[in-house]
């Protein structure tokens, strides 16, 4: 009898010490319990405290009430580290209670297709690295929260390793969160395939995150120290994704939101505690945010960032509600996106609504090959950017409005905008042929109001260049009558150079020419400049020009030029103070063929 008994005994050891799996059946009422199928232990705790690293304890289905305590909780299952758990079903294996690791140890722990409360991680220091990942996977709870300590530091200032952890497939309900609170460290963390309100990452640095593909309520939230952080794939129901993180100040790719799938209304939960609300908020050291698609109702911006460098924001698709009258403040206004930023690149992106499709105040080095559709103004910069190949198209008010842009703009399509197709009210500004070298081919055509509307005057800068654009008609006097309001229409305002126009340079037809005199009305230095067309091949040295200037009884008082020239662009500069005010008339004559253009002296 002894014999047997010390058999049976032998057997259990052998088993618990080499067996990968330890049953626990809540059912179990033949009163023999041991490690086996056949005679699984009735609570979880005994299947916990007879495993050793590296078994598995496999729960049948039942409601189990665990008895340990943790921060005022009684019903609490203390995990074993190294000791993994799992269950038949995630809906009927339930722990009715909350399931916490405390172990002071840096074996991994596991819990997979089980149904608790909470799950807590909140070991002290370790210094790792675990065998394998921490894992939680297709378990439902409502809570999963890691707040544990900082890995043990390699130096002074590099963190150790820590705990990495795969958490995939979870739902916890469209309230539920999944919680980083960890100090620094290096290791993995996998965020993928779950369902939940929240997920919020306030972590110290180090780590390496991935969260991707989950279906998430209202928002997933980076507050953490300097990581590499993916933000891929996810599906935001009504909320935002908000990146507040330390991020690099190098210029490297380490915080990148990409492909997902984001629907913000302004009465989501996610924005009680926000000043402005977006589909995406920026305010971290650098981020790239790039192929994702917005759609945002109500008071909510598609993407607001006020981020470092880099910023890049990239190949978005951003629906935002139409307005019938913006905000007059840009910053209480919605956008499709609000970038008063470091440098970096706004590219690709289409956008359609918003009181504005893309205000700025950053210094953004690159805005090229834009969409921008329906907002009520499409463009609105007082930062850096250098502005090209995009289209802007049928806005309610200005296509663009430049407010001391820094960059030059060329090959833009600004096309039937309700207001002006340019507006500029702080200059200089280089629209075609000025001291940016831009080489203008702006399409500005079908506007409601002119062209290019200019509101502004300036001593420094009194001639906005605005060569080589196709206009809504082809003469100069029809332009500068019909399609650009400048100095010529109201007096003290900056002068618009469009000459030569119609796109590229030597647009004019062969053998024409055309002449104008900058700024106009004026009374001291003024620029008079003309473009002869060629006339054909072997003409290049064949054109005799004449440059007079006449007073208003036809007396030539100055002759400026009486020589033959190659065509192209040519520039006089002329100090009109010396002359008494009057009316005074410029006539260039090329080949036998003449232009006069008036001039008023003040």
């Amino acid at each position: 009898m002894k014999t047997s008994i010390l058999l049976t005994l032998l057997i259990m050891i052998t088993s618990i010490v080499r067996g990968q799996v330890i049953y626990v059946d809540i059912s179990n009422n033949t009163g023999i319990a041991d490690v086996t199928q056949q005679h699984p232990f009735n609570t979880i705790k005994e299947g916990i405290n007879a495993a050793v690293p590296g078994n598995q304890v496999m729960i049948m289905n039942g409601t189990y009430i665990p008895d340990d305590s943790w921060s005022g909780n009684d019903h609490t299952l203390l995990l074993k580290a190294g000791v993994s758990l799992a269950g038949e079903s995630r809906d009927s294996t339930i722990i009715a209670g909350i399931v916490v690791d405390q172990a002071a140890s840096s074996l991994s722990t596991g819990l997979e297709k089980l149904k608790f409360d909470e799950f807590h991680f909140v070991r002290a220091t370790q210094a790792g690295p675990f065998p394998d990942k921490n894992k939680i996977l297709d378990c439902r709870t409502l809570l999963i929260s890691l707040s544990f300590g900082p890995g043990v530091p390699v130096n002074d200032t590099t963190p150790g390793l820590n705990y990495g952890f795969r958490i995939e497939n979870n739902d916890l309900g469209m309230d539920g969160a999944i919680e980083f609170k960890q100090g620094s460290g290096v290791s993995e963390i996998n965020v993928e395939g779950n369902i939940c309100g929240y997920i919020d990452i306030k972590s110290g640095g180090g780590y390496t995150y991935l969260i991707d593909g989950n279906d998430v309520s209202y928002g997933i939230l980076d507050k953490s120290e300097v990581n590499t952080t993916t933000i891929s794939n996810n599906r935001i129901a009504n909320g935002t994704i908000t990146d507040l993180s330390g991020g690099n100040q190098w210029g490297v790719e380490d915080e990148i939101i990409e492909n997902n799938t984001i629907n913000a209304d302004q009465s989501s939960p996610a924005f009680i505690d926000e000043d402005y609300k977006a589909g995406i908020i920026a305010k971290s050291r650098s981020v790239t945010i790039r192929n994702n698609t917005l759609t945002c109702t109500g008071n909510v911006s598609g993407i607001r960032s006020s981020a470092g460098a880099p910023l890049h924001i990239l190949n978005n698709t951003i629906t935002v509600d139409e307005v019938q009258l913006p905000n007059p403040d840009p910053y209480e206004a919605t956008s499709g996106i609000f970038n008063y930023s470091g440098w970096g690149y706004v590219t690709g992106n289409k956008i359609h609504g918003g009181g504005y499709g893309y205000f700025s105040k950053a210094g953004t080095t690159d805005f090229a090959g834009n969409e921008i559709e329906s907002s009520y103004y499409g463009f609105y910069s007082l930062g850096a950017e250098e502005v090209r190949n995009n289209i802007i198209k049928n806005c309610k008010g200005d296509g663009m409005i430049l407010d001391g842009l820094k960059g030059p703009v060329h090959h833009n399509d600004i096309l039937n905008n309700g207001g002006a197709g340019i507006r500029i009210i702080r200059v200089p500004i280089d629209l075609g042929g000025g001291p940016d070298n831009s080489p203008g081919n702006n399409t500005i055509m079908g506007n409601g109001n002119f062209d290019l509307y200019i509101e502004t005057a300036n001593v420094l800068y009194p001639v906005v260049y605005a060569r080589y654009n196709k206009w809504d008609h082809e003469t100069a006097d029809q332009i500068a009558l019909l399609d650009i309001r400048d100095g010529s229409d109201s007096t003290g305002l900056v002068f618009v150079d469009f000459t030569p126009f119609g796109g590229l340079p030597g647009a004019l037809g062969p053998g024409s020419f055309s002449l104008d005199v900058l700024p106009n009305p004026g009374s001291g230095i003024t620029v008079i400049s003309w473009n002869i067309a060629p006339a054909g091949s072997g003409a290049a040295f064949q054109d005799h020009v004449t440059l007079r200037l006449f007073d208003a009884m036809g007396k030539v008082i100055r002759t400026l030029a009486d020589e033959p020239m190659v065509p192209g662009v040519h520039r006089i500069v002329f100090d009109a103070s010396s002359l008494p005010p009057g009316i005074y008339y410029w006539q260039l004559n090329v080949n036998g063929s003449g232009e006069t253009r008036k001039m008023v002296v003040l």
